[in-house]
């Protein structure tokens, strides 16, 4: 058995645990981010600017835990596509924003372990409830949907504009949750009515 050198190894090791995360490139940005109805988590980076070695393995742990599911967990190489780096402000590496679905890019400001990765993910922007398969919805999201498919796309806009100007207000963790719920419902419905036109 042939010992590699430590940084081939590593540099191995973080190949490999990259292909977890979404690459993303300005061809697959807008269809992955921003019109894919999803919310984002996504660490723009230059790979040879080396961020502590934790840190990329708590993001490689998250990308891996949420693959496939109702968040993005995505990555850019800022040395490749510096301009989608700097069309998203990005100024030093790694910096991590988080995209809620049809919402501006915000700085993610919390700790970098995987477990304040994992609580922010979980806390904003997990998406349980799909329309299309209502089986991750509670009974309140689900009572909630009927209400809204009553109301009317005109009621839908509303609400959705409503709750965007409240969730960046300060209040208890359990109703902002409510909110984001709501606002993933109405979000979903606000794009099958685009669809419709």
């Amino acid at each position: 058995l042939e010992v590699l050198p430590m940084r081939v190894s590593g540099l191995l090791l973080t190949l490999v645990a990259t292909a977890m995360s979404v690459s993303l490139t300005p061809d697959n940005f807008d269809d992955l981010v921003k019109n894919s109805g999803k919310n984002a988590f996504i660490k723009f980076q230059a790979p040879l600017v080396r961020p502590l070695q934790k840190d990329e393995a708590a993001w490689d742990q998250l990308s891996s835990e949420y693959e496939g599911s109702s968040v993005v967990i995505g990555d850019v190489d800022c040395t490749v596509h510096q301009s989608l780096c700097s069309d998203y402000g990005v100024r030093g590496y790694p910096t991590v924003k988080y995209i809620e679905a049809d919402g501006e890019p915000k700085d993610y400001q919390g700790g970098r372990s995987y477990d304040d990765l994992k609580k922010f993910t979980e806390d904003t922007l997990v998406v349980a409830c799909q329309l299309d398969d209502t089986d991750g919805c509670s009974e309140k999201e689900l009572k909630f949907i009927d209400l809204a498919k009553s109301k009317g796309g005109e009621w839908v806009s509303k609400q959705t504009e409503r709750l965007n100007k409240m969730k960046s207000g300060k209040m208890k963790p359990s109703l902002k949750q409510w909110i984001v719920q709501r606002l993933n419902i109405l979000t979903q419905m606000g794009n099958s009515l685009k669809e419709e036109l």
